[in-house]
């Protein structure tokens, strides 16, 4: 019927979920329904015809009674007329397990689902409750919601809210920590940060909440990192009988671990809520004892929470789209707040953080308006044409204020923007370095300043980010001189970043969305990833044949001379590069002019995804290690180099919990960077696997353990005088063209001696220095000797 012949408002007790999980339960549980359908008929479980009814338009005090019978349980559904007094009223008897489990309020404009519910297997989109979609115009206000019993379970401990939880880094000398609040209406926008001294809380920070984003961020300048810090967010607001309450969440602010040898990191992409809440994958996680936590991107995905997403930017939706987007937010918090209260969190925005499927930035200008809005198709593993037009077309669909509120939302925390200038529409930018441990980040945003290929590639016929046109040479015809990557703001704070060791900084890596290269095949005949979810996916130990590369422009393979000008950046800092966003784990070694003279790309597995992709090239290539079809020296579909080293392909792994996860090759990356031997080990984890039983194993091909100068240095017949700084010891040394003055690379050495490498003959000069005090020795006019 229409939106007015269906709907109710009322109760759902018996509230289960088939992982047991109580947020899970919160989220995707269904129970029983009682209460008052839109018609105005009574109805427990059931809607009867010849159910009493009552008028809706007016205030109404529903009760429901359950008391134990023969049967199970006999329950009566009242509803009083508060105005008029008129009171009518129902019963049932119904067995017991159709009231075991959670309670909530419920109002919906769809048709009531029977009782009881029947679970179907979790798999892709069916984990979302029913009907989610009716649309409709069911609204109703609720207060003086009271429960008693002595059946009632009562958890205060699992409340979530008003604070939700809380996201911080530190960078020299400056701690910036976000808390996030619900929407919370007309109360107080003030919050309060404290740290315990002793046995006193001292306040050290006040923030306002923002009133699109609802978090507050706060900024401590001269902060002390010798030492973990209890740290308490306190929020003062009316309990439900109007009494000033204090609300706090707590966690521990770290100390700097810039004095131990070994930092870990943990790498992390794509957190869909398919296995939500993601104990196992937060549990294994933690084991590893991360001091630092790179979450990359698609931290949300529109279907998240069910009830689609509202993709629009109409002026007088972007209230309701922020709240909407905010929802999904808090559903990543619930999962991760016990990790992100006490590590140290990097947060960045991908493409469905902005909704898009695919997005080119195009330096912050609005996708075509021509197209209009379009919304990708909820509950389903498509997009519809439309909307692969708007985002082909480039730019942001959303309105600035929308993107500005989600980028408040995941990157508030970070250290202050290198250059905050705004893009276009006045579209903020989060791009800045990160000192932690020793360790140089480079935060990137890979999507703000890309190009479209659509617009500049007219005859490749570009959807969603693949050429359609099958004359399309993309390795040949795709690299328009005019079309941008980082952008130009980013290369530069690059090149600025790779010679700037100074707080002690010993590694350096460069961290942004997605990978520089373009490791994607697919079945004879397919040229997109449109049917990814539904190719085949083989069993352990399987190679598929007959795949072919293809050619994604999502990814930063293209264009190929701006992927170029940024893996040189890189290399200057000797600075592998971490990403996400692809759903596949590898681990690579980009090259530029020669193989695996660039940096190592490691990009993390998601943790959960639909969009499984593989790489199964044709061929076997030069280089491969031994055992292996798939490793080795590659030519990219877009012509660049790449050397893979590992892949982690979808197939069938046996183990726990959800096949949809397991057989999609989810996951997570933890790199150990050892400071004695300037060596970074990288260990790509099954999210399954519990990384603490004796014999656990990471994905086949890992760990992979690289040595800092091969990031840029592997296969340099080059070499440099050696030089000597007996009075000084891990000095930064930086190596110059001798004519230009170009910097060649800078890097902190180990010891007091260093033999420095080069790629090409000529003559050099050579600078070590203290980049934090006033040690300083050059040498000048070094010519290069070719290796023995």
């Amino acid at each position: 019927g229409s939106a007015q012949e269906r709907g109710f408002v009322g109760f759902r007790v018996g509230i289960k979920y088939p992982m047991q999980d109580y947020r899970a339960t919160a989220i995707y549980g269904r129970g029983m329904n009682v209460g008052i359908h839109a018609d105005g008929r009574l109805f427990i479980g059931t809607l009867e015809a010849s159910a009493p009814k009552i008028d809706i338009k007016h205030e109404i005090r529903l009760q429901f009674y359950a008391h134990p019978s023969a049967k199970g349980y006999k329950v009566l559904l009242r509803a009083v007329s508060v105005n008029g007094g008129r009171s009518v009223e129902i019963d049932r008897e119904i067995p017991a397990e159709w009231l075991i489990g959670g309670l909530a309020l419920a109002c919906s404009s769809a048709e009531l689902e029977p009782t009881p519910v029947e679970f179907p297997m979790i798999k892709d989109f069916s984990f979302y409750p029913p009907n989610q979609h009716a649309g409709g115009t069911m609204k109703f206000w609720f207060r003086d919601w009271t429960i008693s019993g002595s059946k009632i379970d009562v958890h205060d401990e699992r409340a979530y809210g008003p604070i939700l939880f809380t996201l911080y880094t530190v960078s020299p000398g400056s701690l910036k920590l976000s808390a996030q609040f619900p929407p919370l209406g007309n109360v107080s926008d003030i919050a309060t940060l404290q740290i315990k001294t002793g046995s006193q809380w001292k306040s050290i920070a006040i923030a306002k909440l923002d009133p699109d984003a609802w978090n507050a961020t706060f900024r401590v300048p001269s902060w002390k990192s010798e030492q973990d810090c209890t740290y308490r967010v306190i929020y003062r607001m009316p309990d439900e009988n109007g009494k000033s309450t204090e609300y706090a969440y707590s966690g521990t602010i770290r100390r700097d671990p810039r004095d131990r040898q070994n930092i870990v990191v943990g790498l992390l992409t794509c957190l869909w809520d398919f296995g939500f809440p993601h104990d196992d994958f937060t549990t294994h996680l933690k084991h590893h004892q991360p001091d630092i936590l790179l979450w990359t991107g698609d931290q949300v995905y529109e279907p998240v929470g069910g009830f689609g997403a509202l993709e629009d930017r109409t002026p007088d939706l972007i209230e309701a789209a922020m709240l909407d987007f905010q929802r999904k937010w808090f559903i990543f918090g619930w999962a991760v707040r016990d990790l992100t209260r006490d590590i140290p969190s990097v947060c960045m925005t991908d493409d469905h953080d902005m909704y898009h499927g695919n997005i080119w930035g195009c330096g912050g200008r609005p996708t075509n308006p021509a197209l209009g809005n379009g919304a990708a198709a909820q509950g389903t593993v498509s997009y519809s044409k439309k909307e692969y037009a708007i985002q082909d077309s480039g730019g942001y669909k959303m309105a600035p204020q929308w993107v500005n509120m989600v980028q408040r939302l995941q990157t508030s925390h970070l250290p202050d923007a290198y250059d905050p200038t705004p893009v276009l529409q006045g579209i903020n930018v989060y791009y800045c370095e990160l000192l932690w441990g020793g360790i140089s980040f480079a935060i990137l945003e890979d999507r703000k300043w890309k190009s479209a290929p659509k617009g500049l590639l007219p005859g490749a016929d570009i959807v969603n980010g693949f050429a359609l046109s099958r004359g399309w040479d993309s390795a040949a015809q795709s690299d328009d001189q005019d079309a941008e990557l980082l952008g130009q703001r980013q290369l530069d704070f690059l090149e600025a970043w790779a010679a700037d060791w100074s707080g002690g900084a010993w590694m350096k890596f460069a961290v942004s969305q997605t990978i520089f290269a373009c490791i994607h095949t697919e079945p004879q005949g397919v040229y997109t990833d449109d049917k990814d979810p539904e190719e085949t996916i083989p069993p352990e130990g399987t190679y598929l044949e007959g795949d072919h590369l293809v050619a994604d422009y999502d990814s930063n393979a293209w264009p190929q001379h701006e992927r170029n000008a940024a893996i040189l950046k890189f290399r200057k800092a000797f600075a592998p590069h971490l990403s996400g966003d692809q759903h596949l784990g590898t681990t690579s070694h980009y090259g530029v002019e020669d193989f695996r003279d660039g940096v190592y790309g490691i990009c993390t597995p998601a943790i959960s995804n639909i969009w499984p992709r593989r790489w199964y090239p044709p061929y076997a290539a030069s280089n491969a290690l031994p055992g292996t079809r798939n490793t080795g020296d590659y030519y990219d579909a877009f012509g660049n180099r790449l050397s893979i080293l590992a892949v982690a392909n979808p197939a069938r792994h046996p183990g726990p919990g959800l096949d949809g996860l397991r057989f999609r090759s989810t996951g997570y990356t933890v790199l150990t960077c050892d400071r004695v031997a300037r060596k970074t080990t990288i260990t790509q984890w099954p999210r399954w696997i519990n990384p603490s039983v004796p014999g656990a194993k990471p994905y086949d091909g890992w760990p992979i353990t690289i040595d800092q100068i091969e990031n840029g240095l592997w296969g340099a017949q080059w070499k440099l005088d050696p030089i000597e700084t007996p009075d000084f010891h891990d000095a930064v040394v930086q190596v110059q063209e001798g004519s230009s003055g170009e910097v060649v690379y800078t890097l902190r050495i180990s010891g007091s001696s260093f033999t420095p490498l080069v790629r090409k003959p000529g003559v050099y000069n050579v600078i070590a220095f203290d980049p934090d005090g006033y040690y300083r020795r050059s040498w000048t006019g070094i010519r290069a000797r070719k290796l023995e």
